[in-house]
């Protein structure tokens, strides 16, 4: 590795870890404080809504804010955008969603786990005291980083994967996170899907949940281990998913 690599990949780290320039475009941002409670620090590697939405959720919004929201031009990603793909909790999106968005964007991956270190200081007061920098999250510095390979949009999925069994007295299925568990044979399997879309350009996003895809789980095939039988059917599942969604996201947002 060379020098100029070595100097890069430190940036980089350093830029995720919390310091990098302020953006104008979100500015209203820069007076919320980064102070967040110990139940918040937590070492799970799923990306959450603040990551993905920085503190949008906490800012005073006015009535005028909101109607100035609508009068916004629609979200759009036009077709063979360049785009970066992001599964939450994973290093890569899986290569399944890779294949079916490569089909109408040109496609880069970046990791969905973020970093959950301690801030670093990058300024000091007149006395020399440390502070800590704000308005810094996963999804600003995702957004410098693709702004800088000038990528058009940032697409985020959060999925998960659940199984159901019926209930003969409610005659409703009852769901809960598949955890690797048996299924039974009268079991079922749905994944379900959040994207979020955001420009890199404005920040502007767009979130949507297609409709889930339901599947029967199919009795174990003689001469198949049961594990292995569930996770091909586990990965047929995904792939019908995949490509109904990314092609109603295309739709929807081309």
């Amino acid at each position: 590795m060379n020098f100029r690599s070595t100097i890069y990949l430190c940036a980089t780290a350093f830029l995720l870890a919390g310091c990098a320039p302020r953006s104008p475009i979100d500015a209203k941002k820069t007076g919320v404080s980064r102070t967040e409670s110990s139940a918040n620090k937590n070492t799970s590697a799923l990306l959450t809504d603040k990551d993905i939405f920085g503190n949008e959720t906490t800012l005073a919004v006015s009535e005028e804010d909101i109607q100035a929201a609508l009068e916004g031009e629609a979200f759009r990603v036009p077709l063979n955008s360049t785009v970066i793909l992001v599964q939450s909790g994973s290093h890569a999106p899986e290569t399944a969603i890779q294949q079916e968005m490569s089909k109408y964007y040109t496609v880069s991956t970046f990791s969905g786990i973020p970093d959950r270190q301690k801030p670093v200081v990058c300024n000091k007061t007149e006395e020399g005291e440390p502070v800590a920098s704000e308005n810094m999250n996963y999804m600003q510095a995702l957004r410098y980083i693709a702004a800088k390979g000038h990528q058009k949009a940032i697409i985020v999925y959060q999925d998960t994967l659940q199984s159901g069994k019926y209930d003969t007295l409610t005659k409703t299925t009852v769901w809960s996170d598949y955890k690797n568990e048996k299924l039974p044979d009268a079991a079922s399997l749905r994944y379900l899907v959040r994207f979020t879309l955001v420009d890199v350009a404005t920040g502007e996003w767009a979130a949507w949940s297609p409709v889930n895809y339901e599947y029967s789980v199919l009795p174990l095939q003689a001469g198949k281990a049961d594990a292995g039988n569930t996770d091909q059917q586990i990965n047929q599942l995904k792939q019908k998913t995949y490509a109904a969604v990314v092609k109603d996201l295309v739709n929807r947002y081309q």
